[in-house]
């Protein structure tokens, strides 16, 4: 009888990393030895709460520590072996779906070679555990002198993921000659459905809309009139866009979501500290869209789009990532005002906008992101 086929354990890692969560508890009875493999440790590391930070080469946040935990979250280096991250001078982290991660690409040096290239970006679905990474096609439209703002969602069917692309030029304060392109993950194709005749200003410092029950949102503010915040909304399944006003008194800092709610960290003029204001149901009145979950204090915190320290991520829990200081990332509890610092394992540096996108690691390959759910 010949010797049986062996495989070194690090390789059957990696084959069962690519596996659903069903047809591992099976193999799991089938040996002793497969049984202490594929155990609780395994599968909990594929489940593990991460955030992606805007840096190159990749890093991510494990977010599974609470503050009632003794041990600070880590920051740690991600395998990307494919991906030659010296080639990029800026990450924009557009979202996340069953694990993987959409991420858009800059070259170095696009507009000295060439500012008619289409080529100045590279957008992947890119998996952080596993390093696997899926190409998405280039827009023939792409300019690298246009500016441009992102959004990765779906309608009513959470197979048919879209990816949103809005162009518009910039003429000193105004913004005019706006598009959007939406590619679907589904037939691998782009499409434009037609012009953007809202005028309003997007964010730049957060670049990538909010998903949130079938709707994008960004942050904008108007070119002029009152009041001065907004929020920009896509309806996926119609592709229609439309506002939500902010009353003149507050301040929008950020979007995120709290609970799978679109909510928002804002100020009042002439109140000190910050509050977390969730959505209501969108059809009732402006006095009845928001409530407030919560209010904290500022002494800590820098939320501010105009500077260069600010809020990375509001997570879905209700606590913060933000920058404490250049080099220093805290989480911070807005509900229990307490914060815990990210143990800064490997050096950091942060080469994209201010933000970062909450991931549940998962073994799905990006090309199937659209056929596995878990």
């Amino acid at each position: 009888m010949a010797d049986a086929l062996y495989l070194p354990e690090d390789i059957v890692h990696l084959i069962f990393l690519r596996l659903p969560r069903k047809p591992l508890f099976r193999l799991k009875c089938l040996s002793k030895h497969w049984n202490r493999l594929i155990s609780e440790h395994f599968i909990k590391l594929r489940s593990r709460r991460m955030m992606f930070l805007p840096s190159l080469p990749f890093h991510a946040i494990d977010n599974t520590a609470t503050s009632e935990d003794m041990t600070p979250s880590k920051m740690i280096k991600l395998s990307s072996p494919s991906i030659n991250t010296g080639s990029y001078k800026e990450v924009t982290i557009v979202g996340s779906f069953n694990g993987i991660v959409l991420l858009v690409l800059e070259y170095l040096n696009t507009i000295v070679i060439d500012p008619n290239s289409p080529y100045g970006h590279h957008m992947i679905l890119y998996n952080p555990l596993s390093g696997e990474f899926n190409t998405v096609p280039r827009g023939g439209s792409y300019k690298s002198y246009n500016y441009y703002v992102y959004g990765f969602g779906y309608g009513t069917a959470a197979d048919d993921l879209k990816i949103i692309r809005l162009k518009y030029l910039r003429f000193g304060s105004n913004y005019e000659s706006k598009s959007f392109e939406v590619f679907s993950l589904k037939t691998w194709s782009w499409s434009r459905p037609s012009k953007l005749t809202d005028d309003s200003c997007f964010c730049d410092s957060y670049s990538s809309g909010i998903f949130a029950n079938g709707f994008l949102y960004w942050n904008a503010t108007r070119n002029s009139g009152s009041p001065l915040y907004l929020i920009v909304t896509l309806n996926i399944k119609t592709m229609e866009f439309s506002r939500i006003e902010i009353p003149d008194r507050y301040w929008m800092h950020r979007l995120g979501t709290y609970k799978g709610r679109l909510c928002m960290i804002c100020s009042q003029n002439n109140v000190e500290g910050y509050e977390l204001r969730v959505m209501n149901k969108p059809w009732l009145c402006s006095s009845e869209l928001w409530s407030t979950v919560c209010s904290f204090p500022s002494s800590l915190l820098h939320i501010d789009f105009a500077s260069d320290l600010g809020t990375l991520c509001i997570l879905d829990d209700g606590r913060l990532l933000t920058l404490k200081s250049c080099n220093q990332l805290i989480i911070y509890d807005m509900l229990k005002d307490s914060y815990m610092e990210v143990d800064n394992l490997t050096s950091f540096i942060r080469v994209g906008k201010l933000q970062s996108v909450e991931y549940i690691q998962s073994s799905i390959s990006p090309s199937d992101i659209c056929s596995v759910f878990i």
